[in-house]
């Protein structure tokens, strides 16, 4: 049986493994007498796609999502078995593992934040795989909560839907996607905006030892960065409802969450050692503050913003309908967190 074990986590292992009969081989992974976990080598690959045209047999990918973390004791133990094949999967002589225990972190805010900054900081820091502004979650957060609570199911649905846990597939799906795509249990993901905002309650029933910080920014110094960084492409209204969308929103499921760390991005600018601190604190490596408030402090990703110091009205050089329309849709939001006009 053709196949390898290619790497390994503390929560899934990857590999391919030969088609069975014409179809996708089903693998388990094994530690001891314990299963950690089931599924299918169907994923396509080029590499296995190129290996059928020259060596004339086919063969899937797969990843196995464990039931629970493994530690790095165990990884040993672990073996990849073939359904109704006798002998485990050979490990591949370059294994590759993964960091234990792993690190997660969602970096949520309305876009010109310091989402950036804040993100290529924590990636260098902790060596997080990060893959810019990915916009996963809500594929998945979506359906879930349609699939929890649609309006309009009647009970035999909303009984079967339970019943077969059918929201719980969307959790399993973005744990897949997540691995997936950064190689690891581990990663960082910075996704500004609305819809990633009210995903964060999902992935954090989805990843329970996630970290979520939220970066906050005054709307009008927002407004000035998204009109300097969009151009003719920039919508004012649309931007005015989006800054303000994204803090009302966060404002009402912060709570739901189990801890996050919410920062404002002047503070990030103007007192990074202070603000550096308190992310290490969060994160659980205080020793890391230097290295943070180091990386902040050399960072340009925002610095240059055309919003930098223009917290004001009066600093805008804005007309009077752009100036109306701010405090239509902003005022009431900007007094709430505690900005002036």
């Amino acid at each position: 049986m053709r196949g390898y074990l290619e790497a390994l986590s503390p929560a899934f292992a990857s590999g391919w493994a030969e088609y069975q009969a014409g179809a996708p081989a089903g693998v388990m992974a094994v530690l001891g007498g314990e299963m950690l976990g089931l599924a299918t080598a169907d994923g396509i690959r080029s590499d296995l796609l190129w290996a059928a045209e020259q060596g004339g047999f086919k063969a899937g990918g797969f990843c196995i999502l464990f039931h629970r973390h493994i530690t790095p004791d165990e990884r040993d133990q672990v073996s990849i078995q073939v359904i109704n094949q006798p002998e485990p999967l050979a490990r591949l002589p370059e294994l590759r593992l993964d960091r234990h225990p792993p690190r997660r972190i969602f970096i949520l805010g309305s876009p010109r934040s310091g989402t950036s900054e804040l993100g290529n900081t924590l990636s260098k820091v902790f060596a997080l795989p990060w893959l810019g502004e990915l916009h996963a979650a809500p594929v998945f957060a979506d359906p879930a909560a349609r699939l929890r609570h649609g309006k309009y199911f009647g009970p035999e649905l909303k009984h079967f839907l339970a019943e077969h846990h059918f929201a719980d597939a969307m959790l399993t799906q973005a744990r897949l996607l997540y691995y997936g795509v950064h190689g690891s249990a581990s990663f960082l993901d910075k996704t500004p905006g609305v819809p990633m905002i009210r995903s964060a309650t999902f992935l954090a029933r989805c990843f329970p030892d996630a970290k979520f910080i939220y970066l906050r920014r005054n709307g009008i110094s927002n407004m000035c960065s998204r009109m300097a960084k969009f151009g003719e492409h920039f919508n004012f209204r649309e931007s005015c409802h989006d800054w303000s969308d994204c803090l009302n929103d966060w404002a009402k499921l912060r709570g739901s969450l189990p801890h996050f760390l919410e920062l404002r991005q002047e503070d990030m600018q103007d007192s990074p050692d202070a603000v550096a601190a308190s992310i290490a604190a969060y994160l659980e490596a205080p020793e890391r503050a230097q290295d943070i408030a180091d990386s902040l402090g050399g960072n340009a990703l925002e610095r240059t913003g055309a919003g930098i110091g223009r917290y004001l009205l009066e600093h805008t050089g804005w007309n009077a309908e752009q100036i109306a329309t701010f405090q239509r849709i902003c005022g009431d939001t900007m007094t709430r967190f505690g900005y002036p006009m």
